[in-house]
């Protein structure tokens, strides 16, 4: 009897809960470094909005929680991230400090270019991520991320451009597969390798919690680029390290 006092009793909460007004989300969204929540509508149980994530990188967001009392009192958030040129779905397993979240999904390359042109490079194709999972737990300033285990992204291939001196350049590119290596306690490290034919590592990028990324060229990805390298390095050789402040 006591039992079903109390599960009635967690049952009226929830759905008081879930029938808060969406807007209650900005808050958690708050938390993380760099994205914000506009325009939500709907309820905490079911809602859409809009999620940018600078530097001007906008989608938007829907979700649908799940939670059926007797099997688990932990809620599933099934979520999808659209516009025209992103397609992710995952869900969301929220926890007192660390919260889960599964993705996977496409992108194109201009999904990206609000990132990129700063650099002054342009990415064509499509981008296609196999299913990952991710902690995010808050930290002293910013928020923690951790790779729950190895993910790849592939990348279709094509043209590239990029502005070198004073020249805009360009070079046609295989398809790439970015290996993304799980590590405790520090970001994740991805290495880039063409996905046919495989030489090893072309770039290395190794992120630190400072918001520099050390960055390993390869001779083989210098060619890739259509640039010529002189000398007795090797296609799989690290030629160039570059640091470079990114978040």
């Amino acid at each position: 009897m006591k039992r079903n006092i109390i599960l009635a009793a967690l049952t009226v909460l929830i759905v008081i809960a879930t029938q808060a007004p969406a807007n209650l989300l900005r808050f958690g969204f708050t938390q993380i470094a760099g994205v914000n929540f506009i325009q939500p509508q709907g309820t905490i149980w079911q809602g859409n909005g809009v999620l940018i994530i600078n530097p001007g990188i906008s989608a938007n967001l829907s979700w649908q929680l799940n939670w059926q009392i007797g099997e688990s009192l932990t809620p599933t958030i099934k979520w999808q991230l659209t516009n025209p040129e992103i397609a992710l779905t995952g869900k969301v397993t929220p926890g007192l400090r660390t919260q889960k979240i599964d993705i996977q999904g496409n992108f194109t390359g201009r999904f990206l270019e609000p990132i990129l042109a700063k650099y002054d490079i342009s990415i064509p194709g499509v981008f296609e991520m196999s299913p990952t999972q991710i902690l995010l737990s808050p930290a002293s300033e910013t928020t923690a991320i951790e790779l729950v285990a190895d993910s790849q992204l592939f990348w279709s291939g094509g043209n590239i451009r990029y502005v070198l001196g004073n020249g805009l350049e360009q070079a046609y590119v295989p398809g790439l597969t970015s290996t993304i290596k799980s590590a405790k306690d520090t970001l994740p490290i991805a290495s880039i390798a063409l996905t046919e034919n495989s030489t090893g590592p072309l770039l290395t990028m190794t992120p630190d919690q400072s918001g520099y990324v050390n960055i390993e060229v390869s001779r083989g990805f210098i060619e890739l680029m259509g640039r010529t390298w002189t000398g007795s390095a090797k296609y799989s050789d690290v030629v160039l390290e570059i640091k470079r402040k990114v978040f």
